[in-house]
């Protein structure tokens, strides 16, 4: 290659490291909303005050002195300095420039194995849609900087660009450090160990053996240095436990099922997330490039691609993993088909040959307004690109608020908000670090307790209960609990706000409290029969004391609307949406009050809003087929309703109004199964009861 040619192609890769390094900033730089990342800033503010990693749990009335090895300890405490030099949005910083460089060691792999740029651009940008999904902040953002760093050593020993020498001490020290940051170096380990099949295959087809002897002595090495830790090999020992011990088996079952991100990638959950569908055409562009190339691919690189499928296929969290270990050689399996293409027909020799620097701009031009569109779809990336706290997100308020009253008096918590309890100093019911609970059935009962199993919070001396919203998919078991806590008459709610509902047992100790705080309005279950100088006043009060708030105007909206109100209601869900303009469920009680005022296309408008900030907001497909079906439009509309029964798994609404369809169109057998799916929902409901007079008749 002469040097002018060689500019040309480096200036190539500078565009395309450029453009992607901005499309995962864009991706990535966004409000800070996972909860975890509580417990990962209470672990590090212990460390910096102990001086040392945690071996129990010191944070829970549950599991008090249970053991808990945390390898994470090194990164929390990472976390904890930058938080207190810069507060979230340096953490927020980091995470991107650690996705950045993930990515820009991605390109440099590309690039060593003979990808072009465009190649390199194109599998790029088709990964970015499948991992932004996984870009919050999470210790494993460091992991995936890591396993790229593990397959860029890893090429650069292949192609004898590196020193051995210098090659087995990167790699020991790599391990060294990645071992106190986060488990993901047991997938590392995987990448050194799959280098010894491809050792031992090249040994026994070629004869040569170094590539299995170098690739044995740096697996040794990084076992070993991965023992350098507080805790020894006791964390590598713990996840052999998972296979060997049947107790910690059925425990982790346990929360596989219980824990949406292990759900299997196809499971109703996650039905109508986008990243769903990229990662299916992520799947079949990766596996075609190896069965493309299946004569020249590395063993490995299948092995790989075949274990890791599989364990995408039962548990979602995996798709992630196998696109970060896959992308690179995905774009060097394409260049070598695009090369065996032009070889054989010359596609480069035509005359109309493209230049390489017109397919990339083109390529590039295509990406930029893809990413645009992208954007102004309603997903996340530059029109949230801002730091800090995702709004509404916790109850700075209802903590203090509980700190305040309760004493020493214990509290339960979701799995959910327990990190945020960690990192306020209230002792926790249960929390997202999972290990200490390993050997008690606190997990166990805490979903006894959401079930109705009231009982149980007296076992463990329960006087506080702090309970955030449910997530969209959750509502109706949200709804039941405080259902159970109302009929029991045994707790009194004393705090609500946006983010969270406070109840506290009803004793002689706190009456006194109860007096002074006890609300009329349960906004989990709102009597919108109460009076409005009753209702409409205590929704006044709330917003003198946090105008900010949207859950008051919600409230209010709803409590006009059933009172048929609906130029009232429309003022209030509107003034909510000011407050909180992404919120999909706002939009779908707007597209209520439309449909009720006669304005049948402002409602549909507004449903495709609802759904377009919330995939899994069942409760509008069906409103939004329903009115669909008012119009004739049928078979739109039964393709709502069954988008409604994979995203809302406890309505039985839609089962109802698909058999209504079936009916009319004389499908009876068919009619009668999706009524039966709905009775076996919900026995009260309209399609138990259709299906009752069915067989009346």
């Amino acid at each position: 290659m002469n040097e002018n040619k060689a500019k040309i192609v480096n200036s190539r890769w500078l565009i395309v490291a450029v453009v992607l390094g901005l499309l995962v900033l864009a991706a990535a730089i966004y409000p800070a909303s996972d909860p975890d990342l509580y417990i990962m800033l209470a672990t590090g503010r212990y460390v910096a005050q102990t001086g040392q990693a945690p071996t129990i749990d010191l944070w829970s009335h549950t599991a008090y002195g249970q053991p808990w090895p945390f390898h994470e300890w090194l990164s929390s405490l990472l976390f904890y300095g930058l938080f207190l030099l810069w507060g979230i949005g340096g953490i927020v910083l980091f995470k991107a420039l650690a996705l950045a460089l993930a990515f820009f060691l991605g390109l440099q792999i590309m690039r060593l194995r003979g990808a072009s740029p465009f190649t390199a651009l194109l599998s790029s940008a088709l990964a970015l849609l499948v991992l932004n999904h996984a870009f919050a902040e999470r210790i494993q953002v460091i992991s995936f900087a890591f396993f790229l760093l593990s397959l860029y050593l890893l090429e650069l020993f292949r192609s004898g660009r590196i020193k051995k020498w210098i090659f087995l001490a990167s790699s020991a020290g790599m391990f060294a450090v990645w071992a106190n940051l986060h488990l993901g170096y047991i997938i590392g380990l995987g990448l050194y160990g799959l280098t010894l099949i491809d050792g031992l295959h090249a040994g026994i087809k070629n004869k040569e053996w170094g590539l299995l002897k170098w690739s044995a002595a740096a697996f040794l090495l990084a076992l070993l240095a991965t023992g350098i830790t507080p805790y020894g090999f006791g964390l590598t020992t713990d996840i052999l436990k998972i296979f060997t011990d049947t107790a910690a088996k059925d425990f982790d079952i346990f929360i596989w099922k219980t824990v949406l991100e292990y759900q299997p990638l196809l499971s109703p959950g996650f039905s109508r997330e986008p990243f769903v569908i990229y990662g299916l055409i992520w799947l079949a562009f990766s596996g075609l490039g190896l069965a493309l190339n299946i004569k020249k691919t590395r063993l490995s690189e299948w092995l790989l691609y075949m274990v890791f499928v599989y364990q995408t296929y039962w548990v979602t969290r995996y798709l992630w993993f196998l696109v970060w270990l896959s992308f690179p050689f995905t774009a060097v399996n394409w260049q070598k088909a695009f090369n065996s293409l032009n070889s054989k027909f010359r596609i480069q020799n035509s005359k109309y040959k493209i230049s390489g620097s017109v397919a990339l701009t083109i390529l590039m031009l295509f990406i930029l307004v893809g990413a645009a569109l992208f954007q102004r779809s309603g997903q996340h990336l530059w029109q949230r690109m801002k730091l800090g706290w995702r709004p509404r997100m916790n109850s700075e308020r209802g903590v203090e608020f509980l700190k305040q009253h309760r004493g020493g008096a214990r509290v339960f918590n979701d799995f959910d908000i327990g990190g945020y309890l960690l990192w306020k100093e209230v002792p926790v019911f249960v929390d997202g670090r999972i290990t200490p609970y390993v050997n008690t059935q606190v997990m166990q009962d805490q979903f006894r307790i959401f079930g109705g199993q009231l009982q149980l919070l007296d076992k463990y001396q329960i006087d506080w209960i702090f309970l955030p919203y449910s997530l969209t998919g959750q509502v109706a078991q949200f709804e039941a609990f405080n259902r159970y806590l109302i009929d029991s008459r045994n707790w009194a709610l004393v705090f609500w706000d946006d983010a969270c509902l406070i109840y506290v047992r009803k004793s002689e100790k706190y009456r006194d409290l109860i007096r002074a705080n006890s609300s009329p309005v349960n906004p989990a279950l709102p009597d919108l029969n109460l009076p409005p100088e009753i209702f409409l006043k205590d929704m006044e009060a709330k917003l003198r004391g946090d105008p900010k708030s949207r859950m008051p105007y919600v409230l209010a909206g709803n409590y006009f609307f059933n009172r048929n109100m609906p130029e009232q209601a429309e003022k209030q869900f509107k003034a909510a949406l000011r407050n909180d303009p992404t919120n999909g469920i706002l939009y779908n009680n707007l597209g209520n009050v439309y449909l009720r005022q006669g304005k049948i296309d402002q409602a549909i408008q507004a449903y495709k809003q609802a759904v377009k900030f919330d995939v899994n907001l069942g409760l509008t497909y069906c409103n939004w087929g329903y009115v669909l079906e008012t119009k004739g439009q049928t078979r739109q509309a039964e393709k709502l309703y069954i988008t409604a029964t994979k995203v809302s798994l406890g309505d039985a609404w839609p089962y109802n109004r698909l058999g209504i369809i079936e009916m009319k169109r004389g499908n009876r057998e068919k009619a009668v199964g999706y009524w039966r799916k709905g009775a076996a929902i919900d026995p009260s409901s309209e399609a138990a009861k259709n299906l009752r007079e069915y067989y009346g008749r």
